[in-house]
């Protein structure tokens, strides 16, 4: 068979990397255009067109998405705005953790879901804190008992949809005790407030900031989660599988686009040669990266993987995620050329964009040393340093 120039135009590598995201029957895809708003205008558009409530089963009112489809639609997100769905990420992550919490419990946490499905509303997750940790579960901020639950002071940054989400998922250390809650917090609760912005190189549109609680109360029903902070649970170990899974997916679509960029160079050229191999190393690696998140989030649903099991696939998921954004952008600069460094130029934006990829926690050594204390019988933990 010939192989004509209508056939090299058109979009098989789409087509191929495309191939085993379904998305979520509920929600027909980006549809905003993002370039007009605001950041955080397009983010509550987003939420307003029912992805804030794809996880969230139907039986409180969400459309019922599983891992699997709820990270296509994350995948689907970055390829039309990199900002918005690298800062909605977190809140498909905690509304995730919560589905897969009141599925194993089946307590009040369901009026919580349903009330986000109601409202449309966005869930911020603030787990970070300045100057780092690297056992993320660790906290500095406080919780103090009090009367009917805890008074919760501290700094959380940085802190993605820190001015559009309604509620705010955080981590604080109990005074006087090991423990460590996790719980919502209404974003309009006096002692919380919002500061400033992050002056990161990418993610500029992605609603991220500083965080400061001053005496905030936080009544029982909205903590859903206590234990010693170094103890890995159920509830740890779904968060880390939801985590790695959807932000694998969110940047598999940022650097979809980037490849996309990188074949209608090629193809508009006519250029082919040593380029042609760059185009077939990139795709290479993503098809590895989307097969490894599918495989997870299926293995995750169906219950064929879980435990400590679970934990260091997603976590030797998460590392890999790093490694390969580095193996993809380096492979297609010379493809793309000095766009990838020219302001204004949609491939330096998805360039930097996808560096934001080597911030998110578990660090990289936390998450080679879950994996390899896995493989020689030790426990698995978030501190290298243990």
């Amino acid at each position: 068979m010939t192989i004509t120039d209508t056939d090299r135009h058109t979009d098989r590598h789409l087509t191929l990397l495309d191939a085993g995201w379904h998305m979520p029957d509920a929600w027909p895809g980006p549809v905003h255009d993002p370039e007009e708003g605001t950041p955080a205008e397009r983010i509550r558009a987003v939420a307003a067109s029912g992805f804030a409530s794809l996880a969230i089963p139907e039986a409180f009112g969400g459309a019922g998405a599983d891992l699997a489809r709820t990270a296509a639609a994350q995948r689907a997100l970055a390829r039309r705005d990199p900002h918005a769905a690298i800062a909605l990420n977190m809140h498909s992550l905690t509304v995730g953790l919560m589905t897969d919490y009141w599925e194993r419990h089946r307590d009040t946490t369901s009026w919580l879901l349903e009330g986000i499905a109601t409202q449309n509303a966005l869930v911020a997750s603030a787990f970070a804190e300045p100057g780092g940790n690297a056992n993320f579960l660790s906290s500095v901020s406080t919780a103090r008992r009090e009367g009917r639950g805890y008074v919760v002071s501290g700094t959380k940054y940085p802190c993605s949809l820190a001015s559009t989400a309604t509620l705010v998922c955080l981590s604080a250390r109990v005074t006087g005790t090991d423990d460590t809650i996790i719980a919502l917090c209404p974003s309009a609760s006096p002692g919380l407030r919002v500061e400033g912005d992050w002056p990161s190189l990418g993610m500029n549109a992605s609603d991220t900031a500083k965080l400061v609680l001053d005496e905030v109360e936080i009544d029982d029903r909205l903590v859903f989660h206590r234990a010693p902070a170094d103890s890995v649970d159920d509830t740890v170990i779904a968060g880390i599988v939801w985590f790695a899974v959807l932000i694998g997916a969110t940047y598999h679509g940022v650097l979809t686009s980037l490849l996309n960029l990188a074949v209608k160079t090629v193809t508009t050229s006519g250029r082919h040669g040593p380029r042609t191999v760059r185009i077939g190393q990139a795709a290479r690696d993503l098809l590895a990266l989307g097969g490894a998140c599918r495989q997870l989030a299926r293995d995750w649903t169906d219950g064929s993987l879980g435990g400590e099991p679970a934990l260091a696939t997603a976590m030797a998921l998460r590392s890999s995620l790093s490694d390969t954004r580095d193996r993809v952008v380096s492979t297609l600069t010379p493809v793309i050329g000095s766009r990838m460094y020219t302001r204004g130029q949609h491939a330096a934006a998805l360039h930097l964009d996808s560096l934001a990829a080597h911030h998110h926690p578990p660090s990289l050594l936390a998450c080679d040393e879950a994996v390899g204390a896995y493989c020689t019988g030790r426990p698995l933990g978030f501190d290298p340093s243990s």
